[in-house]
């Protein structure tokens, strides 16, 4: 009987390409490692983007895929085609508690205010202690370096602590959020969906 219990990740991150194709690559590349170490993916539902392009990888490569989408996203947005499952809710703050409610951890790649609300909630929810799920921020090719520049400002100033910024895991490349994700210990979690 196998015990193991699967690893589940959430993904934050743009519905767009961005203007450089480095973006989609790494998505591409991390869905590959997802699917092939069968974790179960949970992101935003959108077919477009590197949105699309890291749950499609993952799917292809043997992740189960879950896509939970609003209402009004799923008018404007084709949902992709053949994932695991879709859910659509009516609000994005709902969407948000669906896609962290039963992960163990959150990979947040580039994006736009979308995603930067999704990593802000989340990182208070955690701050708080409401949540007590793993927070990779993704800074490949030195995307979010000024956003982490500002925070260490907000450090200097006291309005955060060292230790509350350094609760998120900052990686560089996929080898760095691949030795996080490793670390991962899940035999005990519960899940409530």
């Amino acid at each position: 009987m196998n015990t193991e219990v699967t690893k589940r990740v959430c993904i934050f991150c743009g519905h767009r390409t961005g203007k450089k194709e480095v973006w989609v690559d790494f998505a591409r590349n991390l869905g590959n490692f997802l699917g092939k170490n069968k974790y179960v993916v949970f992101y935003g539902g959108g077919s477009k983007g590197i949105m699309g392009s890291v749950a499609l990888a993952a799917k292809k490569s043997g992740a189960r895929v879950h896509g939970i989408i609003t209402e009004k996203l799923a008018e404007t947005e084709p949902i992709l085609k053949n994932i695991d499952e879709v859910t659509i809710v009516k609000t994005l703050s709902e969407r948000k508690e669906k896609l962290i409610e039963n992960c163990h951890v959150a990979i947040v790649l580039p994006g736009g205010i979308g995603t930067l609300d999704e990593l802000f909630d989340l990182w208070a929810k955690i701050q708080m202690g409401v949540e007590n799920k793993i927070l990779i921020l993704v800074d490949f090719n030195s995307y979010y370096s000024k956003l982490l520049l500002f925070l260490r400002h907000v450090v200097d100033e006291e309005f955060l602590s060292k230790e509350q910024l350094s609760n998120t895991k900052i990686c560089q490349n996929l080898n760095e959020v691949i030795t996080e994700l490793d670390k991962l210990d899940v035999n005990n979690a519960k899940f409530i969906y």
